[in-house]
């Protein structure tokens, strides 16, 4: 008997990890990709918008150089240099994926499939059939679009849009105050950019805890740019090249006028074209309905990724790749979306896992922790001192339900996190775990202490 004959549909961060696991184990993998391997995250997604705000960052630290003894004059940005390098860092990236799927053998075809029968596809480009023992669908998700009075004669940018533009707007209203429209918001106001955000619901980055919301939203406002909560768009009009927004507020209607309006609302499972109808596949509200398998209704087909809806972040894409390779291949395999990290890559970094205050506290009784960065004396030495981490336990027994951060590089530092409550470790354990000093995650441990004796470094 031959290897499994496995087709993977869709190389970003779900598909081809979903490849070389498959392939890893034994299987022959055919992946199919109709655009770029690596999907939106690698080419217009995670790693482009942290080239721009790495760079933003730089930028900073230039201005504020005095600071450190050092004298930095006449520091300009060249955005062209920084779309190069954002390139530049992409063809990097997008080249090594390649080689990897090369060294295990995985046949990539470039084209558009669509499914003759539940174990053929055909590719659209060539005609080419396809036969697949497994199949694992991964075709990601596109942006979304609003429908606002107005937008079909104003067309608005998407985050794909704004990394591909050729040069630095004047002025820019973000409409969507999630995590890619605060990084994107940062970014531009740190290009010299009028920047203003409008968001619908009662806070920034809303899925996030509340006082870290208000903590970055504190930053994003003194830093200048504009921001509007509980703020819905009416209609958006364009008079002599400028364009308006007009929204709603608990305070009434406001007017903005701006060069460029951009929309930040999330995204959209992809399955177009697929021809999932066809065979049944089962489809709820635009995604690909899974169980805990990821396993669809058709027993030999699989799915991970955006297109399944859910947490739609690269690492999660990753883990359900390699997840939905592991049980096509007879693996057990499954991925528990109790510890799953959030993390949002603005200056201060915010980053997150498990329960915000508010959830745990209507699961029960609850005791909380807040640790502030200026008390850590590497955060010091940084001069970065802006943010805290907070703990999240419950009160009888202090396993740790979220760890929420806002301050210097916490999109590492969450790791330990995501450890502890993976391993269901108590507040009293994490503060009698030793962190090498003088070092940021000093600051967690620190905060597990005030919730067991209280903390060396605060009065």
């Amino acid at each position: 008997m031959g290897a499994t004959q496995v087709v993977v549909i869709g190389g970003g961060v779900a598909g081809y990890p979903a490849a070389l696991r498959a392939a890893r184990l034994g299987a022959e993998v055919t992946l199919v990709e109709k655009d770029k391997i690596g999907g939106v995250c690698l080419n217009k997604g995670c790693i482009p918008t942290k080239v721009f705000l790495h760079t933003a960052s730089i930028f900073k630290d230039f201005k504020r150089a005095p600071i450190f003894g050092i004298r930095a004059q006449n520091v300009e940005i060249d955005f062209n240099g920084l779309i190069t390098r954002k390139k530049t860092v992409v063809e990097r990236l997008t080249k090594g994926v390649d080689s990897l799927l090369k060294n295990k053998k995985v046949k990539v075809i470039h084209g558009t499939a669509s499914f003759i029968d539940s174990k053929k596809v055909k590719i659209k480009e060539t005609e080419e059939v396809l036969s697949g023992d497994k199949f694992i669908l991964a075709m990601g998700s596109t942006p979304s679009q609003l429908s606002i009075p107005g937008s079909e004669k104003v067309p608005l940018l998407t985050s794909d849009d704004l990394l591909e533009i050729k040069s630095l707007p004047q002025s820019l209203i973000i409409i969507g105050g999630g995590y890619i429209g605060v990084e994107f918001g940062q970014f531009f106001n740190r290009m010299g950019t009028k920047v203003e955000i409008i968001e619908m619901m009662d806070q920034l980055i809303p899925a996030e805890d509340q006082e870290i919301s208000q903590g970055l939203r504190n930053v994003l406002e003194k830093e200048g740019i504009n921001i509007f909560t509980k703020a819905r768009v009416q209609k958006i009009k364009e008079e002599e090249l400028e364009k308006t927004v007009v929204f709603s507020t608990p305070t009434g209607e406001k007017e903005l006028k701006s060069e460029m309006i951009a929309q930040t609302v999330g995204r959209k499972p992809y399955t177009e074209g697929m021809g999932l109808e066809k065979i049944g596949l089962g489809v709820e509200k635009g995604r690909i309905v899974v169980n805990e398998k990821l396993e669809t209704n058709i027993p030999h087909i699989y799915a991970a990724g955006d297109v399944i809806g859910g947490i739609m972040l690269a690492h999660v894409a990753m883990a359900e790749g390699e997840c939905a390779a592991r049980n096509a291949l007879g693996v057990p395999s499954s991925i528990s979306d109790s510890a799953i990290p959030r993390c949002i890559y603005t200056s201060p970094e915010v980053a997150c896992v498990g329960l915000t205050e508010r959830q745990a506290i209507e699961k029960g009784e609850v005791q909380v922790s807040r640790f502030p960065f200026r008390a850590v004396g590497k955060a010091t030495l940084m001069e970065e001192t802006e943010g805290m981490v907070k703990i999240v336990a419950g009160k009888q027994y202090g396993e740790i339900l979220g760890i929420h951060m806002i301050g210097p590089h916490v999109t590492d530092l969450i790791s330990e996190a995501v450890l502890a409550i993976e391993m269901e470790v108590t507040v009293e354990e994490l503060a009698h775990m030793i962190h090498p000093h003088p070092t940021l995650s000093e600051g967690v441990g620190e905060a597990a202490m005030l919730l067991s004796g209280g903390a060396l470094h605060l009065p």
